[in-house]
Parts: structure tokens; C-alpha cells; sequence
């Protein structure tokens, strides 16, 4: 029997189950892994007892609670199966350690790591609580399980509750981390009004902006041969896909922006040899003209080493990922805003409202006409072996997701 309370304790099975996604994989999921948690949480909503529950032929996983009370308002709430790939995700050992004190906390995997609150000061807002982490070998995998295990929680909890509550649909969506975390959601199945996605880091924060993101896809065929007779034959991929992420502007990258800053970001390469190359950029932008003036540079970009490289063949594809979705929360239902503040304000917190440089499903979902906040889930330092939430900070998420609840319950 685990010591932790509940919504802990389910973070700690769901987070040793990997589900990264595979950005190079077109199958929907991108791995079909994400579908062994899917299957997990299927059968415990069906345990749990819940209406409508389904993992469809994509791996979303949908259920239902039916209203209590005169609300006539269906909210969702989402949080996402898969984990990035941008560090390793197999084989989780989460870690519960004693009541932080300060100081550097080391990882038994990797001694050479360490939380620092010299890098992550926000280590210091969290003296006396539990933290929970990776052993250092891979990433955590609280973005988003933490999420996952709040609203499975949220669920078991409210089964039996006779509170005054909307109808709710739960739903678990895949591909998240690769943008592609609606693609094959049907909007009729979901059947919301409004949602939330319970993916944001930190605590107390409702995340209302986004960045308009897309993502390009630079493409060179070049020509190869020997190279002691290669002098005015060869035409190397892997130099022109160095030159162009050359031309990619040094004061406009995620590592030297910050706040309400766009970026490029070249995040991928691939080259089997010198005839072919590609480099994947990701696009990041709060205004959508902006977002277009960056599409073009790459395309000037590109242009430039065509005519420099006439032997070679270059392509470049840009695809949008997601918008801002602040502009569409409030122009279908600005009530999503206002009563994320005031579940809050029930509980004596303080929701700050922020502009998150990254995306969630509720970018998305909200474009489509469901206006969809995200919701903090107690998490930091995602995507990384640094990453790491604490019991205290689960907790506090699933206090939040109750009072929410109750709010359309009894305003909605």
C-alpha cells in the first residue's frame, strides 16, 4: 500500500509507462505506445464507472460524467498521453525525495547532474516540500502525466460526489509534444463547450497566449562523387544545409529570447551523405504577422542558395502548427477566463495570467471554435533529465481541478 496520497501515487505508475512520440513517424499515433497507457486508463474509467468511455482507433481516450445540477454548460478537460523526445523516456524511475532544504538535489543515474536553484530558482519557492524526479537516466515525464494522473483522479473522486457540477468529458490525446495533438480528434465526440487542458508548468499560473507556430522543412539533393575528382562536380547537401542554418538570425533563437520574443529554432538534422540533407526549424511567433515575416525570411533564406547552388535541388516546406489562442477564447466564450479565476479566488489563490512560449492541444482546440486555457499542473523543467514536480504541487493541481469543476457546476 503506497504511502503517497492518491493523485501521487498514480503519477508514479503512470510516469514509468513510455509513450514518447516520434516527430519522424506519419502513423497517428506517432508511436504506438502512447496506446499502453490509453489502454490503462480505459480500463480504470471503465472501473471507475464513468459513461462513454472509448479508446478510439487513434488512441484518444474519452469518458463522461454526467451533470449534477441546472448547468447546461459541457466542459472537457485534456491532458496528453505522449512525452517529448527530446530526452530519453523509457524505463522512468521516479525518485520521492525528503522535504527539500535548499541546495543542490543530485540524481543517482548521473551524478554530473544537479537541481540547483542557482539555475532554477524556483527551487527555493518550494523549501519544505517533496520534490519528485527522474533518476537522472531519462526525463520525468510529469508533461504531462501529471496532468493525466490529476484528472484520473479528479474522476475517481467526483464518481460518487453529489456536488453541483457541468457534464464533463475526459479526454486523453496523443502526439501532443509534436504538435499534432488534435489532428484526429473529432470535435462531435468531444462534444465540449469549453475546456481545459491541465498541461502548463509551475502553479497558480492560467496560460491564455500562445505562440503562432509552424514548423519548416529545409530539403537539399546534392550531387556526390569521389572527392579527389570532385572539383567543380560535387555539390555538398550537408554544406548547404550548414549555410542555411548559418543564415538563421543568433539573436532570434529560444536560447537568446525570452518573454513575449519569437524565435527560429533548426531542433532536427538528418543526412544519410553528401547527396541529401534535411534541417527542421520550428517557427515561434506572438503576432501572427510576425509569424509570417519569418516564413518569409526563410523563404528569401532559401531562395539565396538556389542561386548559389543552381546544381543542387532545394525545398522548402513550412506547415502551421497552432495560434494564438487568446483572440479565440474570448471572441467564442470569455467566461473559460473568467472562471478559471474565480475557482481560484475560492480557494484564496492568485491565478496569474501568461503568455507560454510553447503550445498545448488547447492552442488548437480553441482555433476550432472550443475555447480551451491550459491549467498549471506543478511541473518544472520539462522536456529535459532536469525535470520535476513535487507532492505538494500535485496536490495543490488537483484542489484547483475540484473548484473549477464546482464553478460551472454552479455558474455554467
Amino acid at each position: 500500500m503506497s504511502d503517497h496520497p492518491p493523485v501521487v501515487a498514480r503519477f508514479l505508475r503512470y510516469v514509468r509507462i513510455d509513450t514518447t512520440s516520434d516527430p519522424s513517424s506519419t502513423a497517428a499515433p506517432s508511436t504506438e505506445r502512447q496506446k499502453d497507457l490509453g489502454r490503462l486508463l480505459e480500463a480504470e474509467l471503465r472501473a471507475l464507472g464513468l459513461e462513454g468511455v472509448e479508446m478510439d482507433a487513434h488512441g484518444y481516450v474519452f469518458a463522461t460524467l454526467p451533470r449534477i445540477g441546472a448547468s447546461r454548460t459541457t466542459v472537457a478537460l485534456l491532458a496528453h498521453l505522449d512525452t517529448s523526445p527530446d530526452a530519453p523516456g523509457a524505463n522512468v524511475q521516479p525518485i520521492v525525495h525528503p522535504p527539500y532544504e535548499g541546495g543542490a538535489v543530485t540524481f543517482p543515474a548521473d551524478p554530473s547532474l544537479a537541481l540547483d536553484p542557482k539555475r532554477q530558482p524556483a527551487l527555493l519557492r518550494h523549501l519544505g516540500h517533496n520534490l519528485i524526479t527522474s533518476d537522472g537516466s531519462t526525463l520525468l515525464g510529469s508533461d504531462d502525466k501529471a496532468g493525466v494522473a490529476v484528472l484520473m483522479q479528479l474522476a475517481e473522486d467526483l464518481v460518487h460526489a453529489t456536488d453541483p457540477r457541468p457534464e464533463l468529458r475526459f479526454c486523453f490525446t496523443i502526439d501532443e509534444e509534436i504538435g499534432r495533438g488534435v489532428d484526429h480528434l473529432r470535435l462531435d465526440r468531444l462534444g465540449a463547450h469549453v475546456a481545459y487542458t491541465f498541461d502548463g508548468s509551475d502553479v497558480d499560473a492560467l496560460d491564455v497566449e500562445t505562440f503562432n507556430a509552424a514548423e519548416a522543412v529545409f530539403s537539399v539533393a546534392g550531387v556526390g562523387v569521389h572527392p579527389g575528382y570532385a572539383r567543380g562536380v560535387m555539390v555538398n547537401a550537408l554544406r548547404i544545409a550548414a549555410a542555411f542554418i548559418a543564415g538563421l538570425p543568433e539573436a532570434e533563437a529560444p536560447e537568446t529570447t525570452d518573454g513575449r520574443l519569437g524565435y527560429y529554432h533548426p531542433h532536427g538534422m538528418t543526412a544519410a551523405d553528401v547527396t541529401t540533407a534535411e534541417v527542421r526549424v520550428l517557427l515561434r511567433d506572438f503576432d501572427a504577422e510576425g509569424l509570417e515575416r519569418r516564413k518569409a525570411y526563410l523563404e528569401a533564406l532559401a531562395e539565396a542558395l538556389r542561386r548559389r547552388h543552381p546544381a543542387a535541388r532545394i525545398t522548402l516546406s513550412i506547415r502551421d502548427q497552432y495560434k494564438n489562442m487568446r483572440t479565440y477564447i474570448e471572441g467564442v466564450d470569455a467566461r473559460a477566463i473568467a472562471f478559471a479565476h474565480a475557482a481560484a479566488a475560492g480557494l484564496g489563490m492568485t491565478l496569474r495570467e501568461e503568455a507560454v512560449r510553447g503550445g498545448t492541444d488547447g492552442a488548437r482546440l480553441s482555433e476550432l471554435g472550443v475555447p480551451t486555457p491550459n491549467i498549471f499542473n506543478g511541473g518544472f523543467d520539462y522536456h529535459s533529465r532536469f525535470e520535476w514536480n513535487t507532492v505538494q504541487n500535485l496536490e495543490r493541481t488537483l484542489r484547483y481541478a475540484h473548484a473549477l469543476v464546482r464553478r460551472w457546476g454552479e455558474h455554467g
